[in-house]
């Protein structure tokens, strides 16, 4: 069960021995038990221990899984989080092998120091985890999430910016009080806010993103508070709730809150002040139970010197703030970003690339980065739809972007901008080479100089017969 050539040893009680061989197979019979599933990584979230109760679920061998980073085993497991933060976490919902478990995840801790962490099933099936949870009348509450969240597994970066972001993160998520996320756009901020609500106490309760820049001002007010039948002409029959109601005991994610116009900061100021909401046309108000993260790419106080912000908003808004730094302050995060990007642009649009080509790495060191972290996955992704080779040349790229400045576009200006203009191009290419093709798919892809199988997963995505 153990790594080859990196033994997990557990000392005796009370001193640095290691169990001898009777000691060590009683240990390995508990360990192994059939009633519940252990996994184990080390320090650098490597897998060095499972049982046979999650090697039977993922109906896969020792060697399938030792040795292995435990993110590509066990993609929903955030086991590496605890070898982080150094916290335990109870009653996770993890799936396994298609399968949901309650789980508790627990740091490994040696003289102090975390040096791996395990994640253990509370029990054999969800079935009997309810059965259990209605015995002591409290029913386990399975949550279907809409979309997957952002999780601190998503922050990635090593420089003193970010690692003073990332603590900063950790602490805000133990508390309930308001937060502000500051930074440029492309920085990643929703990914930070995403981040802390996957590490509070609401991590299953609903996320709700509001873009106060992308809703026009006229519909901003009922999106926000919803209304009642008849409130207004055109009003949805039965009348809908707001985003504010729809996100009670979860949280309210307020991006360019800086765009928010005056009149619905009022309202806003009075939404945190008072805790509840009224529906547009309704007399009657809701409590609400919500945790408020707002984000910025604009210099708040400026605005409030401007007048075209509130101060008593500002500084409600500003209990906790997380400033984020440009990515031209931390290059050297650049290779684990590029990295990181590389392997989630792969598994989005079916392409094999393994890396950057040390030119392009050289030159995306000294590159200004005026678009952030987005602006490096847009050219890293345009750059993976069109390499015929497994190392992607930037170099064109980055020295377009420096005749070229990005323009200042928002956050989704930005990402629907870009990724219409590829996905329309990608799409235009393959048609042409299937008709050059006669309908031929094997003949297209040769003439695209791609495989075959990758053709297939773009058409599929294209939505191409």
């Amino acid at each position: 069960m153990f790594l080859k050539g990196q033994p997990m040893t557990l000392s005796r009680s009370g001193s640095d021995q290691s169990p001898d061989g009777d000691e060590m197979k009683f240990l390995m019979a508990v360990l192994d038990n059939p009633f519940e599933g252990i996994l184990a990584i080390d320090c650098r979230g490597i897998i060095i221990f499972v049982n046979t109760f999650f090697l039977n679920i993922l109906n896969a061998a020792q060697q399938d899984l030792l040795g292995k980073k435990v993110w590509d085993a066990l993609p929903g497991c955030r086991l590496y989080d605890t070898v982080l933060q150094g916290h335990s976490q109870w009653g996770e919902n993890l799936k396994v092998g298609g399968r949901d478990f309650l789980v508790m995840r627990y740091p490994i801790k040696r003289n102090g120091q975390t040096v791996g962490a395990a994640v253990k099933t509370l029990f054999p099936d969800m079935a009997t985890a309810k059965e259990i949870a209605t015995r002591v009348g409290q029913p386990t509450r399975v949550v279907q999430s809409r979309r997957p969240l952002f999780t601190c597994m998503d922050i990635i970066g090593e420089t003193p910016p970010m690692l003073s972001a990332k603590k900063l993160a950790r602490k805000a998520a133990r508390t309930d009080s308001t937060l502000l996320i500051t930074g440029e756009s492309g920085t990643g901020k929703e990914v930070f806010a995403q981040a802390v609500h996957n590490r509070s106490v609401r991590r299953d309760a609903p996320f709700i993103k509001v873009n106060c820049a992308a809703i026009p001002e006229n519909f901003l007010e009922s999106e926000l508070f919803g209304f009642v039948d008849g409130a207004f002409t055109g009003a949805t029959r039965g009348g809908k709730p707001g985003k504010f109601e729809l996100a009670d005991d979860g949280t309210i994610f307020l991006d360019e809150i800086g765009d928010m116009p005056l009149a619905m900061q009022a309202k806003l100021l009075t939404v945190l002040q008072e805790k509840e909401v009224e529906r547009i046309g309704s007399i009657k108000s809701i409590p609400l139970n919500v945790r408020f993260i707002a984000a910025t790419n604009q210099d708040l106080q400026m605005l409030v010197r401007e007048g075209r912000f509130r101060e008593d908003l500002y500084y409600r808004l500003k209990v906790l703030e997380i400033p984020l730094a440009p990515l031209r302050e931390r290059i050297p995060d650049i290779p684990l970003i590029t990295e990181h990007l590389i392997a989630k642009i792969n598994q989005r649009i079916g392409s094999d690339i393994h890396g950057v080509t040390p030119g392009s790495m050289k030159q995306m060191m000294a590159y200004n980065w005026p678009g952030n972290v987005r602006e490096l996955e847009n050219m890293i992704e345009q750059a993976a739809n069109w390499s015929e080779d497994p190392f992607i040349d930037l170099t064109g790229l980055l020295s377009a972007g420096e005749r070229h400045p990005v323009p200042a576009l928002s956050h989704d200006q930005h990402a629907k901008s870009f990724h219409k203009s590829v996905t329309q191009t990608e799409r235009d290419l393959i048609l042409s080479a299937l008709t050059q093709a006669g309908g031929n798919k094997a003949g297209a892809a040769r003439i695209l100089k791609i495989q075959r199988s990758v053709l297939y997963k773009k058409m599929a995505r294209l939505k191409i017969q």
